[in-house]
């Protein structure tokens, strides 16, 4: 709940998605008392109803902890409407903006560990749902993008925000790279800017700069530039007392893959970096039928990701005594063991575990290696 006593200190911007919400479940208890995350509501896997989304998100938090909820309109623009299921018409009721978005609200209302994102495509409805919204006490959130400042949108809502009750303005850039670091002081003067018009409001920055590619390489080191560009203007502008926001290492827009397995990689997640190892498959499978080949690539896989994993526990950035799920999983991997990553979506829950749990900690860095976890084989 945003409130007075607002505890929570890294507002990640996740997906529902199996590796995402599994790396989400997986931190420590006291991690997830500390982290107040925002989904953008979607259909989950192949489930029929909304509620399914809905008992992934929650499961992943544990019971009693709150989340933001936004409404994750691509999914529906993604897909042909005739190929909608029961959970796609259910969300496309929430997207109404009559009578103050009244469907969005009803839906906030009947969840209680929800704490709601104010739905800003029609401005004209926007009086009435934060009047609604606000009346439940649990706080608000606003997510802007430069362009909705820039098209003057905050503007007119402002006068409104500025009664607003425990308000969190999230200010996301999406999709980063090195040259909006060095550009950051227009970020700033942003930031600056939505602190004069709305006073009352807490401000997080969120952004990301996870690649959609490593290929061609074997092994390397990527720069986390959403931490290097918080952590400039936060030096510069203390005033702020930003809270940290990113995607958990994931793109801001999801790829959605095509056939076949990607080679195996391994990602483990640092501070200001994430390292990988990435081995490409070499069994020649010509002449093989389907079931063969993929016999032959699945025992492929589960070899090399075991050597990666041998690999990533000899390099200096390895933290052994770190008992956090993602360690776990590379060291059962490196045994050889049947619960260790052999595939792309068990890897990429490791590295956005070890990422969350890092950045959380990320300026008290004694209090990362205290977990209530313990990992034993």
């Amino acid at each position: 709940m945003i409130d007075e006593k607002f505890r929570y200190q890294y507002c990640p911007i996740l997906s529902v998605s199996p590796a995402e919400t599994t790396a989400l479940r997986e931190l420590p208890s006291k991690d997830k008392n500390l982290i107040l995350p925002v989904f953008p509501i979607k259909s989950w896997a192949s489930a029929n109803k909304l509620n399914s989304s809905l008992e992934r998100i929650q499961s992943s938090l544990g019971e009693n902890n709150y989340w933001i909820a936004d409404i994750d309109r691509n999914d529906l623009i993604a897909r042909d409407d005739k190929k909608y299921r029961e959970v796609h018409h259910e969300i496309t009721k929430l997207i109404d903006p009559r009578n103050g978005y009244k469907n969005w609200c009803r839906f906030v209302a009947e969840n209680k560990f929800i704490i709601p994102c104010l739905q800003l495509q029609e401005l004209a409805e926007f009086d009435e749902q934060l009047n609604t919204l606000d009346s439940l006490g649990r706080g608000i959130v606003v997510i802007l993008s430069p362009i909705d400042i820039q098209a003057a949108s905050l503007e007119k809502i402002t006068p409104s925000l500025r009664k607003a009750r425990n308000l969190l303005v999230i200010l996301d850039l999406e999709q980063i790279t090195r040259a909006d670091v060095e550009s950051y002081g227009k970020i700033k003067e942003l930031l600056l800017l939505i602190q004069g018009l709305i006073p009352n409001a807490r401000l997080s920055l969120s952004s990301t700069s996870f690649p959609d590619s490593f290929g061609g390489y074997y092994k390397g080191c990527i720069s986390i530039h959403e931490r290097a560009i918080f952590d400039k203007i936060r030096l510069e502008a203390p005033e702020l007392d930003l809270i940290y926001s990113d995607r958990g290492s994931a793109r801001a827009e999801k790829q959605s893959g095509g056939s076949g397995f990607p080679p195996p990689r391994i990602d483990y997640a640092c501070r200001n970096e994430w390292h990988f190892i990435r081995r490409e498959l070499a069994t020649d499978t010509h002449g093989l039928d389907p079931e063969e080949k993929r016999n032959q690539h699945k025992t492929e896989r589960k070899l090399l990701y075991t050597e990666i994993a041998c690999e990533i526990m000899k390099q200096e950035y390895w933290e052994p005594e770190l008992a956090l799920y993602s360690n776990y999983l590379v060291e059962v991997t490196a045994k050889g063991d049947d619960f260790g990553i052999d595939s792309p979506q068990k890897a990429t829950a490791v590295r956005i575990n070890k990422h969350l749990h890092t950045q959380l900690y990320y300026d008290n860095i004694d209090d990362a290696q205290d977990t209530d976890d313990d990992w034993v084989d």
